[in-house]
Protein backbone atom coordinates (compact mmCIF):
# COMPACT_ATOMS: atom_id res chain seq x y z
CA UNK A 1 0.00 0.00 0.00
CA UNK A 2 1.41 3.40 -0.95
CA UNK A 3 2.17 6.05 1.64
CA UNK A 4 -0.49 8.47 0.37
CA UNK A 5 -3.18 5.77 0.57
CA UNK A 6 -2.21 5.01 4.16
CA UNK A 7 -2.42 8.71 5.01
CA UNK A 8 -5.85 8.98 3.38
CA UNK A 9 -7.24 6.04 5.36
CA UNK A 10 -5.84 7.45 8.60
CA UNK A 11 -7.45 10.80 7.87
CA UNK A 12 -10.85 9.15 7.29
CA UNK A 13 -10.58 7.23 10.57
CA UNK A 14 -9.87 10.45 12.49
CA UNK A 15 -12.77 12.32 10.84
CA UNK A 16 -15.22 9.47 11.53
CA UNK A 17 -14.10 9.35 15.16
CA UNK A 18 -14.73 13.08 15.60
CA UNK A 19 -18.19 12.80 14.00
CA UNK A 20 -19.13 9.93 16.31
CA UNK A 21 -18.05 11.93 19.36
CA UNK A 22 -20.05 14.95 18.20
CA UNK A 23 -23.19 12.82 17.75
CA UNK A 24 -22.73 11.36 21.21
CA UNK A 25 -22.49 14.81 22.78
CA UNK A 26 -25.58 15.98 20.91
CA UNK A 27 -27.55 13.01 22.16
CA UNK A 28 -26.67 13.90 25.75
CA UNK A 29 -27.74 17.55 25.53
CA UNK A 30 -30.88 17.42 23.37
CA UNK A 31 -34.13 17.93 25.28
CA UNK A 32 -36.55 15.04 25.17
CA UNK A 33 -39.87 15.72 23.47
CA UNK A 34 -41.89 13.15 25.41
CA UNK A 35 -41.73 15.22 28.60
CA UNK A 36 -40.07 12.40 30.55
CA UNK A 37 -37.34 13.32 32.98
CA UNK A 38 -33.67 12.68 32.15
CA UNK A 39 -31.09 14.60 34.16
CA UNK A 40 -28.85 15.34 31.16
CA UNK A 41 -31.56 15.74 28.54
CA UNK A 42 -33.63 18.11 30.66
CA UNK A 43 -30.98 20.82 30.92
CA UNK A 44 -33.07 22.73 28.38
CA UNK A 45 -36.61 23.04 29.68
CA UNK A 46 -39.59 24.60 27.93
CA UNK A 47 -42.02 26.18 30.39
CA UNK A 48 -45.32 27.43 28.98
CA UNK A 49 -47.63 30.04 30.50
CA UNK A 50 -50.57 32.34 29.80
CA UNK A 51 -49.20 35.84 30.19
CA UNK A 52 -52.53 37.52 30.94
CA UNK A 53 -52.66 37.22 34.72
CA UNK A 54 -50.71 40.02 36.37
CA UNK A 55 -48.72 39.88 38.62
CA UNK A 56 -48.22 36.14 38.13
CA UNK A 57 -47.50 36.28 34.41
CA UNK A 58 -47.69 39.08 31.87
CA UNK A 59 -45.77 40.38 28.87
CA UNK A 60 -42.95 42.85 29.46
CA UNK A 61 -42.37 45.94 27.33
CA UNK A 62 -39.79 43.84 25.48
CA UNK A 63 -42.42 41.25 24.60
CA UNK A 64 -41.23 38.53 26.98
CA UNK A 65 -43.23 36.77 29.73
CA UNK A 66 -42.40 37.95 33.24
CA UNK A 67 -43.99 37.97 36.69
CA UNK A 68 -44.05 36.03 39.95
CA UNK A 69 -44.53 32.63 38.29
CA UNK A 70 -41.77 33.26 35.78
CA UNK A 71 -39.32 34.17 38.53
CA UNK A 72 -40.33 31.06 40.48
CA UNK A 73 -39.73 28.64 37.58
CA UNK A 74 -36.45 30.34 36.76
CA UNK A 75 -35.33 29.99 40.40
CA UNK A 76 -36.29 26.32 40.35
CA UNK A 77 -34.40 25.89 37.09
CA UNK A 78 -31.33 27.52 38.59
CA UNK A 79 -31.38 25.07 41.50
CA UNK A 80 -31.58 22.14 39.09
CA UNK A 81 -29.07 23.44 36.55
CA UNK A 82 -31.77 23.81 33.88
CA UNK A 83 -31.82 26.37 31.08
CA UNK A 84 -35.47 27.46 31.21
CA UNK A 85 -37.19 28.96 28.19
CA UNK A 86 -40.62 30.46 28.88
CA UNK A 87 -43.21 30.80 26.12
CA UNK A 88 -46.67 32.40 26.20
CA UNK A 89 -49.13 29.93 24.66
CA UNK A 90 -52.50 30.73 26.19
CA UNK A 91 -53.94 28.77 29.11
CA UNK A 92 -55.50 25.80 27.31
CA UNK A 93 -52.55 25.71 24.91
CA UNK A 94 -50.13 25.49 27.83
CA UNK A 95 -51.88 22.44 29.26
CA UNK A 96 -52.06 20.77 25.87
CA UNK A 97 -48.35 21.29 25.17
CA UNK A 98 -47.45 19.57 28.43
CA UNK A 99 -49.83 16.71 27.72
CA UNK A 100 -48.33 16.03 24.28
CA UNK A 101 -44.74 16.47 25.46
CA UNK A 102 -43.88 19.65 23.55
CA UNK A 103 -43.28 21.42 26.87
CA UNK A 104 -41.99 19.98 30.13
CA UNK A 105 -43.83 22.26 32.58
CA UNK A 106 -46.65 24.78 32.67
CA UNK A 107 -46.81 27.56 35.25
CA UNK A 108 -49.74 29.94 34.99
CA UNK A 109 -51.42 30.25 38.38
CA UNK A 110 -52.89 26.81 37.70
CA UNK A 111 -55.21 25.62 40.44
CA UNK A 112 -54.59 22.09 41.67
CA UNK A 113 -57.90 20.24 41.45
CA UNK A 114 -59.06 16.64 41.22
CA UNK A 115 -60.17 16.93 37.60
CA UNK A 116 -56.79 18.19 36.39
CA UNK A 117 -54.98 15.63 38.51
CA UNK A 118 -56.63 12.91 36.43
CA UNK A 119 -54.68 14.10 33.37
CA UNK A 120 -51.60 15.86 34.77
CA UNK A 121 -49.04 15.72 37.55
CA UNK A 122 -48.60 18.69 39.89
CA UNK A 123 -45.84 19.97 42.09
CA UNK A 124 -46.44 20.78 45.73
CA UNK A 125 -48.45 24.02 46.12
CA UNK A 126 -46.41 27.20 45.72
CA UNK A 127 -49.17 29.81 46.24
CA UNK A 128 -52.56 29.93 48.01
CA UNK A 129 -55.40 31.90 46.44
CA UNK A 130 -59.09 32.71 46.89
CA UNK A 131 -61.95 33.60 44.56
CA UNK A 132 -63.52 37.02 45.12
CA UNK A 133 -66.84 38.43 43.95
CA UNK A 134 -66.69 41.99 42.59
CA UNK A 135 -69.88 44.06 42.47
CA UNK A 136 -70.99 47.71 42.47
CA UNK A 137 -71.58 49.23 45.89
CA UNK A 138 -75.15 48.64 47.00
CA UNK A 139 -75.53 45.47 44.94
CA UNK A 140 -77.99 42.86 46.20
CA UNK A 141 -75.34 40.22 45.53
CA UNK A 142 -73.79 39.15 48.84
CA UNK A 143 -72.80 35.52 48.25
CA UNK A 144 -71.94 33.29 45.32
CA UNK A 145 -75.49 31.89 45.31
CA UNK A 146 -76.84 35.38 44.64
CA UNK A 147 -75.40 35.40 41.09
CA UNK A 148 -78.40 33.37 39.89
CA UNK A 149 -80.26 35.37 37.27
CA UNK A 150 -77.37 37.87 36.98
CA UNK A 151 -74.89 38.56 34.19
CA UNK A 152 -71.48 37.25 35.27
CA UNK A 153 -68.07 38.08 33.76
CA UNK A 154 -65.11 35.74 34.26
CA UNK A 155 -61.73 34.95 32.77
CA UNK A 156 -61.73 32.03 30.36
CA UNK A 157 -60.65 28.61 31.74
CA UNK A 158 -60.26 29.82 35.33
CA UNK A 159 -61.67 28.66 38.65
CA UNK A 160 -63.99 31.68 38.52
CA UNK A 161 -65.43 30.42 35.24
CA UNK A 162 -65.95 26.94 36.68
CA UNK A 163 -67.61 28.45 39.75
CA UNK A 164 -70.02 30.46 37.60
CA UNK A 165 -70.84 27.35 35.55
CA UNK A 166 -71.51 25.38 38.72
CA UNK A 167 -74.15 27.93 39.80
CA UNK A 168 -75.62 28.98 36.44
CA UNK A 169 -74.95 25.86 34.36
CA UNK A 170 -72.38 25.17 31.67
CA UNK A 171 -73.04 27.18 28.53
CA UNK A 172 -75.30 29.64 30.35
CA UNK A 173 -76.10 32.74 28.32
CA UNK A 174 -75.48 34.80 31.47
CA UNK A 175 -71.78 33.84 31.68
CA UNK A 176 -69.45 36.10 29.71
CA UNK A 177 -65.90 34.78 29.40
CA UNK A 178 -62.86 36.90 28.52
CA UNK A 179 -59.24 36.21 27.69
CA UNK A 180 -58.04 38.17 30.71
CA UNK A 181 -59.49 39.38 34.02
CA UNK A 182 -59.11 43.14 33.35
CA UNK A 183 -61.40 42.76 30.31
CA UNK A 184 -63.97 40.99 32.47
CA UNK A 185 -63.75 43.77 35.04
CA UNK A 186 -64.18 46.42 32.33
CA UNK A 187 -67.57 44.88 31.58
CA UNK A 188 -68.60 45.60 35.16
CA UNK A 189 -67.13 49.10 35.12
CA UNK A 190 -69.16 49.78 31.97
CA UNK A 191 -72.35 48.29 33.50
CA UNK A 192 -72.67 45.52 30.93
CA UNK A 193 -72.60 42.78 33.60
CA UNK A 194 -73.68 42.60 37.24
CA UNK A 195 -70.75 40.79 38.82
CA UNK A 196 -67.20 39.52 38.23
CA UNK A 197 -65.68 36.38 39.79
CA UNK A 198 -61.90 36.10 39.85
CA UNK A 199 -58.72 35.29 41.76
CA UNK A 200 -58.10 37.66 44.66
CA UNK A 201 -54.57 38.88 43.83
CA UNK A 202 -55.00 39.92 40.17
CA UNK A 203 -58.46 41.34 40.91
CA UNK A 204 -57.22 43.53 43.75
CA UNK A 205 -54.20 44.66 41.72
CA UNK A 206 -56.38 45.67 38.78
CA UNK A 207 -58.78 47.54 41.04
CA UNK A 208 -55.87 49.47 42.55
CA UNK A 209 -54.50 50.20 39.09
CA UNK A 210 -57.79 51.46 37.65
CA UNK A 211 -58.87 53.12 40.91
CA UNK A 212 -62.53 53.54 40.03
CA UNK A 213 -64.77 54.31 43.02
CA UNK A 214 -68.11 52.60 43.56
CA UNK A 215 -67.01 48.95 43.45
CA UNK A 216 -66.30 46.43 46.21
CA UNK A 217 -65.11 42.84 46.56
CA UNK A 218 -66.84 40.16 48.61
CA UNK A 219 -65.11 37.19 50.22
CA UNK A 220 -67.73 34.45 50.45
CA UNK A 221 -66.59 31.93 53.10
CA UNK A 222 -68.46 29.16 51.30
CA UNK A 223 -66.02 29.40 48.37
CA UNK A 224 -63.08 27.09 49.17
CA UNK A 225 -59.51 28.34 49.06
CA UNK A 226 -57.27 26.96 46.33
CA UNK A 227 -53.57 26.36 45.68
CA UNK A 228 -51.48 26.89 42.56
CA UNK A 229 -49.10 24.18 41.40
CA UNK A 230 -46.57 23.66 38.61
CA UNK A 231 -48.10 21.31 36.05
CA UNK A 232 -46.16 18.44 34.44
CA UNK A 233 -46.84 15.36 32.37
CA UNK A 234 -48.70 12.65 34.28
CA UNK A 235 -46.44 9.77 35.24
CA UNK A 236 -43.26 11.84 35.19
CA UNK A 237 -42.52 11.11 38.84
CA UNK A 238 -38.81 11.90 38.57
CA UNK A 239 -39.40 15.42 37.30
CA UNK A 240 -42.09 16.02 39.93
CA UNK A 241 -39.59 15.03 42.62
CA UNK A 242 -36.90 17.29 41.15
CA UNK A 243 -39.26 20.26 41.01
CA UNK A 244 -40.55 19.65 44.54
CA UNK A 245 -37.02 19.35 45.93
CA UNK A 246 -35.99 22.59 44.22
CA UNK A 247 -39.17 24.37 45.36
CA UNK A 248 -38.42 23.31 48.93
CA UNK A 249 -34.86 24.61 48.61
CA UNK A 250 -35.85 28.06 47.35
CA UNK A 251 -38.32 28.34 50.23
CA UNK A 252 -35.63 27.37 52.74
CA UNK A 253 -32.84 29.57 51.37
CA UNK A 254 -34.93 32.74 51.17
CA UNK A 255 -35.21 32.95 47.37
CA UNK A 256 -38.98 32.39 47.42
CA UNK A 257 -39.47 35.19 49.98
CA UNK A 258 -37.36 37.58 47.89
CA UNK A 259 -39.48 36.88 44.82
CA UNK A 260 -42.69 37.19 46.86
CA UNK A 261 -41.70 40.61 48.23
CA UNK A 262 -40.95 41.78 44.69
CA UNK A 263 -44.59 41.31 43.64
CA UNK A 264 -46.68 41.36 46.84
CA UNK A 265 -46.73 43.75 49.78
CA UNK A 266 -47.54 41.18 52.46
CA UNK A 267 -47.73 37.43 52.94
Amino acid sequence: MTTWKKAGILFLIVVMGLMAAACGNKAETTTKTDGKSDTKADKKILAVTHAQFRPFEYMSAQGKPEGFDIDIINAIGKELGWQVEVQDTGFDGALEQVKNGKAQVAIAAITIDKKRQQSYAFSDPYFDAKQLIMVPKGSQIKTIQDIKGKKVAVQLSTTGALLAEKILGKGSKDIFQFEDLPSAMDELYNKRVDVVIGDNVPMMEQMAKVSKPGFVTLDDPTIPKESYGILMQKGNDEMVKQVNDALKKIKENGTYDEIYKKYFSQK
